[in-house]
């Protein structure tokens, strides 16, 4: 039986990278090849379409639709290519990418601005549904940034999400395998700063990428996201790395609940699960240090899914989760009318785009 009506993962990358001739030219045997040996050899790699295992996962497991992401490495033109190809199962958010490459290149000192304008002008474009994986950010820093100076340079890429009408994605928590450090993306490290953002910037949504739990059995980062998301009206948070218990907190909250989570499951990153049975939690994502790079695509969808199977909401609810809430926050053309909980203040579908329901009732 399919988990829910219309099924959406918020948080996916189509684009996969093949560092065997990298470590070969760095004299790196692959099988002891280590996590930071991988962060260093992506950051100057190509990637290549892995979207026919992607769409093969998705009539595995009925997913009817995918956010596409870049990272580190990936761009912006693969993924709307993606979606040109594909238009009734893929959207993208887009980032600064090329502006990171010039950085990285060292053909020009990276700059918000020049991040800004970059964004700016793919949201142009009309091809693009909001700003993400995390707000962009200079790679190659080497010096720790303060909360002052990373919020002030965030600021500058909410104001071109405010001058689109579009989505903010903020990144938090940890994978434990790459390396990650006050030096660029701080704010991962602290989802307490984004309620700063949120209050500022009310008209803009702001969703939390992993909504705490990216890798490794911590819930600090968790806790600190449902504060967040509890206390402000427009900040949603994704789930699909979340084990069971922790949906549970969240759907019964009276300031979260479902109209707020979306899953989102991070598909196509090299995270595999470690397992505990009898220990909390029974499992979870995480890099482990100490083994062998993945190698195999990691079946993230299987293992959350059935972390959903174990809740106890209803269906009306699970819907919401599974692509309810993505559909109002990313604007996403659903099948029909009337297929999702009501949720706020009804508004005119004709006046919502792409969009071919009221917002608030997908």
């Amino acid at each position: 039986m399919k988990m829910g009506r219309f099924i959406v993962d918020t948080h996916v990358h189509a684009q996969r990278f093949a560092a065997g001739k990298a470590f070969k030219e760095k004299k790196i045997d692959t099988d002891k090849a280590s996590y930071n040996d991988l962060a260093l050899a992506i950051r100057g790699l190509v990637a290549y379409d892995n979207s026919p295992r992607l769409i093969y996962d998705m009539d595995c497991y009925d997913v009817d639709m995918c956010v596409l992401l870049p990272a580190f490495g990936m761009s912006n033109e693969m993924n709307a290519e993606l979606v040109e190809q594909h238009p009734d199962k893929f959207v993208a958010v887009c980032s600064a990418m090329e502006t990171a490459k010039k950085s990285r290149m060292g053909e020009e000192p990276w700059t918000i601005e020049a991040a800004a304008k970059e964004v700016d002008k793919l949201l142009a474009t009309g091809k693009f549904v909001g700003i993400g994986e995390g707000v962009p950010n200079d790679t190659m820093r080497r010096k720790t940034m303060s909360q002052t100076e990373r919020l002030d340079q965030m600021r500058v890429i909410m104001d071109v999400a405010r001058k689109h009408e579009t989505v903010v994605q903020v990144h938090s928590g940890v994978v434990m395998g790459y390396p990650l450090t006050h030096h660029n993306w701080p704010e991962t490290l602290h989802p307490m700063w984004i309620s700063d953002l949120a209050v500022e910037y009310r008209d803009v949504p702001i969703v939390i990428n992993h909504g705490g739990i990216q890798g490794w059995w911590t819930e600090r980062f968790y806790e600190e996201a449902l504060l967040v998301a509890a206390s402000n009206d427009n900040v949603y948070l994704e789930t699909g790395l979340w084990w069971a218990e922790l949906y549970r907190k969240a759907l019964i909250d009276p300031n979260i609940g479902a109209e707020k989570l979306m899953w989102a499951c991070d598909w196509g990153a090299s995270i595999p699960f470690h397992s505990q049975p009898g220990n909390y939690p029974s499992s979870y994502a995480v890099q482990i240090r100490s083994k062998k790079l993945v190698k195999h695509q990691v079946d993230v969808w299987g293992w959350s899914l059935k972390q959903l199977l174990k809740l106890e909401c209803t269906q009306d609810d699970l819907n919401l989760v599974l692509g309810g809430t993505a559909a109002r926050i990313y604007k996403l053309t659903v099948p029909h009318s009337r297929l999702f909980r009501p949720v706020g203040k009804e508004l005119n579908p004709q006046e919502e785009g792409r969009i071919d329901v009221a917002p608030t009732c997908c």
